[in-house]
Order: structure tokens, then C-alpha cells, then sequence
């Protein structure tokens, strides 16, 4: 008889459902399972009910009493694994769909909920088999094809993703998602353009998604296209102008390229939004550092502490106030607490400064090296980068001879001075000269731009030098001193000092552009350049990418004086040397003649070139601090104190000491006035 009760209320339940009367259906559910909890249909009807109310808490308990008793039973496994799922227990529903069950439910839903279950636990080869076993009944999903795509992709197999993220593109030709993974997938299937084209499209879809500005953000970065993954960075921050973390990334790449005028309104805007965002709190005190206004450094940690900052972030801030204060163990120890709220690469920088003041120096070096390594890793290639921009030194030196500068058009009269070129190895002392250069009134001085560069490369490369016409050389000149003007003012007695150290290897065009350019070599010992070369935490572009490893570094200089040597010759140019450990020894007596020859006003003997740094704010490249302090000569001769890491570069360098008047067995320094040991100076 209860067997017969229990089978008429079952066809009441069932009936009540039928007509949508789920709420009903329940209350008889639960009532008859009370009486007749052990049978399974009656569990199985009771579940589908609950499910169907989206009460699945409820559905488990009577899913699972039926699965019990029928285990092999497809439909009450797949009403189950679903229930489980959306109750947030996916480990326990994924167990529900095995391989069998899944190939064997009719409807294939163990199947799409098992793909979408393995994919989220990163069990990816297992979701790629369900995915494709239910791509058998329904072809046409093209979710499908975009999420198989997707598992293709976590796996490596980028070109098989990307042949099923152009079937799900197909059949959804407006689904942005997709058009983004596609892209992503064709880039890292190493077809490049089609990926790129795939990402420029959908960012010009919808000019409201920041998703694929930042795709091309990341495969800019990723390909070493620094200047293009910088404007998608801000193109995305104009796209999504509430989103901190844009902001917050937007700042930092700023940072990084000395662009702080646009960093610190990103981090600004990004902690209006988020106040404890510590990427923003930490790369403004990075930021207050590098600008020189170390006195924003406290309040700003109290603006942290106010926001309710975590300890590290508040540790960083610390660690860069005692540096600045000279309190070197206590930033140290600031710093070591700080943790990870500093990219790995700055913070074994610093912790390499601070072991080098406190004298630790193996300690020091390890630390540096340890940031260039980390550099070298990543996947913009810098190694390969190095090598290209020393094969480019390589040919200039090859093309540049006197048969070649025979060949060259006449040039156009110059209709205004043209610009004093300041260059020298890199980390040679040239941002303390043009600081001090800027002192004089009626100077102009650029800061590493790449004027030069640019027009050089818009000419159509040093190969094309010989056949320039006037009319082209003009319109370069004219659009030199356009971007100068841009930079401050330029009136027509004023003199322009273009500082970039490199221009060590773009002598040639230079002297198309300007054949009665005046030259400043900036000179220091070879080996201390090269260890503050090597120690500095520059962005790694081709050229800088060479100071990641001591032996590429030595081969860069070995080059580009060989370069600049022979550009001296083949153009009998006007050049004045300035000594770097002379400067910092007698600066009156190492700048007064420059000045005289510069035609330049001599500021005197009491010339503080601290108030012009001050006065400057910004300062762009990596001598930011010390053209702030006093002349002090411990950088002078600091490589005697790592000279067991350098002994390996030290045969590569020597001829280069020897002939400017220095020595790799004492601390001799070019004599005052002398010309550094390279050909006489033009009077």
C-alpha cells in the first residue's frame, strides 16, 4: 500500500511541475520524501524540482539519495554535477563527470559542464576532450569554439587555438572576446601581423573596450616596441579613466621612461580611486625621489597611513626617506621589509647601493648582477636587442670612411648656430656637465632626446646620407629646431646643447645636418663607467640592453670609441674633452676654458651647480641624485673596489685607458691640459 501512496504522490508532484506549480510541487516533495525518503525516483523528482526553483542546496541532499541507489543513472549524475556547481563545489561536481558518463549522457551536458569545470581547475588536456566531444552535436556554438580555443591556447598549442578561435570568429563575427584571444592566440603562434591586426580591429570596434589596448600594450612591451606599448598604455588609460589598475600601470611605465609630468597624475587619479593601492604609493615615492623632492617623502607615508597603507608599502617609503638622508643601514633594513612592493629588478638595485655604501661590496655585486639577470629573462629578448645595436655600431664604422664623405652632396647654408653636441659613454659624468652648462644664460639644453635619431631613421638610414639634397637637409634642420622650440625657448642667439651619450655613434649624420656642430666628449675611467653601466637600473632598450653583462658592455665601448674616433678623424672635428675626475677635483679649472670656447659667460669660482639642479626639477636619466649633491669624488676610482668582478673585461679596456691618460695599475688621470690621449684638439 505505501509503495502505491508513494507512487501517486510522485505522479502529483510530477504534475504540479508540469503545469510550473514548482513552489507546490516542493512542499509535496518534502512531505512524501519524509514518509518515503529512501525511494530514488521520488529523490530524483524532488531534485529536478528543487533545481528548478534554484534552491540546489536542497536538490543535492535528494540528488544524492538517487545517484546512491542508480549511479549509472546519466541524468540524475548530469541534475547532480549541476546542482553541485552552481553551489560553488566544482571539485566534486568535476568528479561527477567522468570520461564514460560524459560520452555517454545523451545530451552531452556532463560533457559542456565537465570542459568548463576542467578548464577552471586548469585540467586543460581534459577539457579540450570534452569540448571537442560536445563540438560533435553542436558545431554551430561558436562558445564552443572560443573556449576550446582557449584551452588550446593555457596548453601551448597556440596554432590549433587560433584555428578554432577563427571558426568561433566565423560564427560570430561581433563577439569582441573572441576577436581578442584570436589575436592573441596568432601572436603567440608567432604570426605576428595577422594578431596585431586582429587587436588594432577590435580596439577600433569599440572605442570604449581598453581589453585589446592592452593586449597591444602587452605584445609591444613583449616585442621590444617600447614607444608603441607606452601610447597603447595610454590610450588605455584614457579608455578606462575609473579603472585604478590602468592608471596605477599607465604611471609606472611613465616612470620608467622619466615621463613623470604624466606619472604622477596617473597615480594620482589611481589612488583617488583606490587609496591602499600600493603599486600607486610606491611609485609615487619613487617618483618624489627621482625628482628630488625627497621632503614629500613623510608626508606622503602619512597619507598612507591615513588610507590605512599596508606595513610593506609604508617600509618602502621609509627605505628611500634614511637613503636620502644618508642613514644607510636603517634603508636597508626598511627595504628588506618592505617585500615584494617593489619589482624584483629595482629592489636588487637598491639593495646593491646600499651593501655598496656599507662597504659589502661581493654582497653589492651579487645584487646587481641578480637584477641584470632578471632583465636578460625577459621576453622582449634584450640580449638579442644588445647584439643588434652593436652590429648597427659595426656597419657605421664600416661605411664611414673619407672615400664615402667625398660622395656627399653639397649642404645648404645654416640659417641659425648650430647645436652644441654633448656626448660620452653612458654614466660619464654628462648630466652633471650639462647641468652645470645650463647655468649660463641663453643656453638650451636637451636631456636625451632623439631628435637626431628620429630624422636620421625618417632620412632613410646613414646609407642615404651621400644623397641628400639641400632641400632635404633644410627641411631636417628646420624640424630639429621645431622639436627644440617645442622644449623651451629659442630665440636666435640661443645656444642649443643637444646632450645624448650615444651620439657617440651618430657622429655622421650629425655633421650632415650640422657641419659646424661644436663637440663635448665627456670622459671618465673606462672601468668605473662601466661598472656604474652595469650596476644602473636602466630600461632596457637596444642600446642600454648592452649593460646587462659586463662582456657585451665592454664590447659596446670598445666600438662606439672606435667609431667616435674615426668619425674624428674622417671630419677633423671641433672637440673639447672634459674629465670627469678633473671636474669633480677643480671644476673652476676644469669648465672655465669650455665655457671661454663655448662663448659661453663664466659664472665664477663660488658656481654651485646644485641651485641649477634644483631649479631644473626633473632630472631624466639615471645621475638624477647626484647632480642634486655636493661635487663629492667617491664615484671617482669606486671600480678598484669591485676589480675582481671587472678583471675579466679588463684586456678590452686597457688600450682605451692607456690612450686617454688613465691606467688599470694606479689611479693617474688625464693631465690638465692635456687632451685626454686622443689627437691633438682643433685650436
Amino acid at each position: 500500500m505505501a509503495a502505491t501512496t508513494s507512487q501517486e504522490h510522485i505522479q502529483h508532484i510530477a504534475s504540479l511541475a508540469r503545469t510550473g506549480r514548482f513552489d507546490e510541487a516542493a512542499v509535496m516533495a518534502a512531505a512524501t520524501f519524509a514518509a518515503h525518503g529512501d525511494d530514488p525516483v521520488l529523490a530524483a523528482l524532488a531534485g529536478a524540482v528543487e533545481s528548478r526553483r534554484g534552491r540546489f542546496d536542497r536538490a543535492i541532499t535528494y540528488l544524492r539519495v538517487a545517484h546512491r541507489h542508480r549511479p549509472q543513472d546519466l541524468t540524475v549524475r548530469a541534475n547532480l554535477a549541476e546542482a553541485l556547481f552552481h553551489m560553488g563545489r566544482s571539485t566534486e561536481a568535476l568528479a561527477l563527470c567522468d570520461d564514460g558518463s560524459a560520452a555517454a549522457e545523451p545530451s552531452l551536458r556532463l560533457a559542456r559542464l565537465g570542459a568548463h569545470l576542467a578548464q577552471e581547475a586548469e585540467e586543460f588536456e581534459r577539457a579540450v576532450r570534452f569540448y571537442r566531444m560536445v563540438l560533435t552535436k553542436y558545431p554551430e556554438d561558436w562558445s564552443l569554439w572560443n573556449n576550446l580555443g582557449n584551452a588550446l591556447s593555457a596548453l601551448g598549442r597556440h596554432g590549433e587555438a587560433a584555428n578554432m578561435l577563427q571558426k568561433a570568429l566565423k560564427l560570430a563575427p561581433d563577439a569582441a572576446p573572441i576577436r581578442i584571444n584570436l589575436g592573441n592566440a596568432l601572436i603567440e603562434a608567432e604570426r605576428f601581423e595577422e594578431g596585431e591586426k586582429i587587436l588594432r580591429d577590435a580596439a577600433k570596434a569599440d572605442p570604449a573596450d581598453v581589453v585589446p589596448v592592452l593586449a597591444l600594450a602587452t605584445f609591444y612591451r613583449r616585442a621590444g616596441a617600447d614607444d608603441r606599448s607606452y601610447e597603447m598604455l595610454a590610450e588605455a588609460a584614457r579608455r578606462a579613466p575609473g579603472d585604478a589598475g590602468v592608471l596605477s600601470d599607465y604611471g609606472q611605465e611613465a616612470s620608467k621612461r622619466n615621463d613623470y609630468a604624466v606619472a604622477e597624475p596617473a597615480f594620482e587619479a589611481a589612488l583617488a580611486i583606490e587609496p591602499t593601492l600600493w603599486p600607486s604609493l610606491v611609485g609615487l615615492a619613487a617618483l618624489y625621489e627621482r625628482t628630488n623632492r625627497e621632503a614629500e617623502l613623510e608626508p606622503l607615508r602619512a597619507r598612507a597611513v591615513a588610507a590605512g597603507g599596508d606595513a610593506a608599502t609604508l617600509s618602502f617609503i621609509d627605505a628611500l626617506r634614511f637613503k636620502r638622508a644618508n642613514r644607510i643601514e636603517e634603508a636597508f633594513v626598511a627595504l628588506e621589509a618592505a617585500g615584494d612592493v617593489v619589482v624584483a629588478n629595482r629592489k636588487h638595485q637598491l639593495r646593491g647601493i646600499l651593501l655598496d655604501r656599507m662597504g659589502r661590496h661581493d654582497e653589492a655585486f651579487a645584487e646587481f648582477t641578480e637584477m641584470n639577470q632578471r632583465h636578460l629573462a625577459e621576453p622582449s629578448n634584450p640580449a638579442a636587442r644588445a647584439t643588434a645595436y652593436r652590429e648597427m655600431v659595426e656597419d657605421g664604422i664600416a661605411m664611414l670612411t673619407q672615400e664615402w664623405v667625398s660622395r656627399w652632396t653639397a649642404s645648404p647654408p645654416q640659417g641659425r648656430a648650430a647645436p652644441v653636441i654633448l656626448l660620452g659613454f653612458p654614466r660619464s659624468g654628462t648630466t652633471l656637465l650639462d647641468t652645470m652648462l645650463m647655468s649660463a644664460p641663453g643656453t638650451l639644453v636637451l636631456e636625451e632626446e632623439h631628435f637626431i635619431a628620429e630624422i636620421e631613421r625618417d632620412l632613410g638610414g646613414m646609407e642615404a646620407l651621400p644623397g641628400l639634397g639641400p632641400q632635404v637637409i633644410a627641411e631636417a634642420r628646420a624640424r630639429y629646431f621645431e622639436q627644440v622650440g617645442a622644449l623651451g625657448e629659442l630665440r636666435s642667439d640661443t645656444v642649443v646643447i643637444d646632450k645624448h651619450p650615444l651620439h657617440l655613434n651618430k657622429v655622421p649624420v650629425i655633421r650632415r645636418l650640422f657641419p659646424d656642430a661644436k663637440f663635448i666628449l665627456a670622459l671618465r675611467h673606462p672601468c668605473d663607467v662601466l661598472l656604474s653601466c652595469f650596476i644602473t637600473n636602466f630600461r632596457t632598450n637596444h642600446a642600454m640592453s648592452n649593460f646587462l653583462e659586463l662582456e657585451t658592455a665592454a664590447q659596446l665601448y670598445d666600438l662606439s670609441f672606435s667609431y667616435w674616433t674615426k668619425a674624428r678623424e674622417v671630419f677633423d672635428l671641433p672637440v673639447r674633452t672634459v674629465v670627469y675626475e678633473r671636474l669633480v677635483a677643480d671644476q673652476a679649472r676644469e669648465l672655465a676654458p669650455l665655457f671661454d670656447w663655448l662663448d659661453l659667460p663664466w659664472v665664477g669660482e663660488g658656481f654651485d651647480h646644485r641651485e641649477t639642479a634644483r631649479a631644473r626639477g626633473v632630472v631624466r636619466t639615471a645621475s638624477y641624485s647626484q647632480v642634486t649633491e655636493p661635487i663629492y669624488t667617491r664615484a671617482a676610482g669606486r671600480w678598484h673596489r669591485y676589480e675582481k668582478h671587472l678583471a675579466p673585461v679588463f684586456e678590452r679596456l686597457r688600450p682605451w685607458a692607456e690612450r686617454f691618460g688613465y691606467s688599470l695599475d694606479d689611479d693617474r688621470v688625464p693631465p690638465w691640459g692635456e687632451p685626454s690621449g686622443l689627437s691633438a684638439e682643433p685650436a
